[in-house]
């Protein structure tokens, strides 16, 4: 390729006309070579890979601490999280794939946490009343009741858990991670779940 028309910036290798050639991931997908080329030359940032990974491990510690505030329900968070937005949702209950979305997880997870539910005679599922064949969840009167009586004091307990926080910085670090998009990435999970036998 001729040096003086080699581009010096991803706009030139994406705007200059180039010959595709069919990339080996799909064969729908084509690579350009002067694209790839400009990409290369562009400096790695380590920072949102950094942010991922110290999310995880928050994220985990996080899972963990609340697991032993919620021991005497003997619930996860994910579980517990599954109880109040059960409680929201309106007399007619939520399909796991409406429980799924609302919690960003998969929804073989959101059946998982159903099943907790249902065990511990918090929550039933039922036909849906205009499509017998969909099955829906909601909270029986004992899951109810217990949220009257204890909810608060575990969210208290839970909140607490951030309490090295000011309210100011609990609120910019929530807005901070709503504008990160889970429904990609639960996509992908299920696609995964779905594909292959899992334990959970």
């Amino acid at each position: 390729m001729d040096a003086s028309r080699r581009p010096t910036t991803v706009m030139d290798a994406i705007d200059r006309p180039a010959t595709p050639t069919v990339g080996a991931v799909h064969p729908k997908w084509f690579t350009i070579d002067e694209t790839l080329d400009a990409l290369a030359e562009e400096p790695e940032d380590p920072t949102r890979f950094e942010a991922f990974m110290q999310l995880i491990k928050t994220a985990g510690a996080l899972d963990r601490a609340a697991t032993h505030v919620l021991a005497d329900l003997n619930l996860t968070a994910g579980a517990f999280a599954a109880l109040l937005e059960l409680q929201v949702a309106d007399e007619t209950g939520l399909a796991p794939s409406q429980l799924a979305r609302r919690l960003a997880v998969a929804r073989r997870t959101a059946t998982l946490y159903v099943d907790i539910l249902a065990r511990n005679g918090w929550a039933e599922r039922c036909a849906h009343p205009d499509d017998k064949r969909m099955v829906l969840a909601h909270l029986t009167d004992e899951g109810r009741r217990l949220l009257d009586d204890v909810a608060n004091g575990y969210k208290q307990r839970l909140a607490a858990l951030l309490s090295d926080m000011s309210p100011i910085q609990a609120e910019r670090l929530r807005q901070l991670l709503a504008g990160i998009d889970t429904t990609g990435a639960r996509a992908v999970e299920d696609e995964v779940i779905d594909g292959f036998a899992v334990s959970l």
